[in-house]
């Protein structure tokens, strides 16, 4: 349940289904996350499973807490709903220090058990028919 967790969320309107109302421009909103723990901040211990494949949520002893992983995950969704990614939104956080669940007391050995965390959003319109023929 802690090793990690890569994650899609998506938010929509009816847009992309063929509709095209005016007072709703955005057809999808996409958040795509994965996070993991590293050992000394270069060993990777377990992350969620970013494999379209998986059978297992998480991944053990790789690194899949990467940008252009979660980058590709997001342009091969863009590319099967044919629209394109507006106002992309990069996020990474990383923390040297071990909070254990449920606390907010970080414990101050540094570059021990360390937290890696990368999120992209981003908002998916429909392409116009002359780019979609392309």
């Amino acid at each position: 349940m802690l090793a990690g967790c890569y994650s899609m969320d998506i938010a929509s309107n009816a847009a992309l289904d063929g509709e095209t109302l005016p007072e709703a421009p955005h057809a999808e909103h996409v958040v795509v996350s994965n996070y993991g723990w590293y050992l000394f901040n270069r060993l990777p211990l377990a992350c969620g499973n970013a494999n379209p494949d998986a059978i297992f949520p998480w991944a053990l002893f790789s690194n899949q807490v990467t940008s252009s992983l979660l980058h590709d995950r997001m342009m091969e969704y863009a590319a099967s709903r044919n629209a394109n990614v507006k106002e992309l939104t990069f996020f990474r956080d990383e923390q040297i220090f071990f909070t254990p669940p449920g606390t907010q007391f970080p414990i101050p050995i540094p570059y021990v058990l360390c937290f890696r965390e990368v999120q992209f959003s981003g908002i998916l319109m429909p392409r116009d028919k002359e780019e979609a023929a392309r």
